[in-house]
């Protein structure tokens, strides 16, 4: 499902870092399209890929939020989606979560990143 040998935190951190990459991709596309209004074969190829690069992250990301939103804790699902998919940074999560201080933000993404643990470790079992 994910790639081998990456710890949870790891891949939070990698999806953050996606919505990043999918911006810049897309206005790669963007910056083809307007350069070359008339698209020659070359072209075509090149936004065909960017277009699969884009097409994979955005999967990629898909199922970071669909394991997060498995997640039986409100709390916990927010503060993942705060900051690893909208990017919040770690000094504003206390404000934009409503939570009372940082410390009950660091617990609640502590206890919610084991709790990933636990549900890709069930995923990945063979169903009987």
């Amino acid at each position: 499902m994910f790639e081998i040998n990456m710890t949870i935190n790891e891949r939070l951190r990698d999806i953050r870092d996606l919505k990043d990459a999918i911006s810049s991709l897309e206005n790669d596309k963007l910056e083809l399209e307007k350069t070359y209004p008339v698209q020659s074969r070359r072209i075509r190829k090149k936004k065909a890929r960017l277009l699969v690069a884009i097409r994979g992250i955005k999967v990629k990301r898909q199922r970071m939020i669909d394991l997060i939103n498995q997640l039986s804790d409100e709390n916990q699902r927010k503060i993942l989606t705060l900051q690893y998919i909208e990017g919040v940074k770690d000094k504003h999560l206390v404000e934009v979560s409503g939570l009372k201080d940082y410390r009950e933000v660091s617990s609640i993404r502590q206890k919610a990143i084991k709790n990933l643990e636990r549900l890709q470790k069930q995923l990945e079992q063979p169903q009987a």
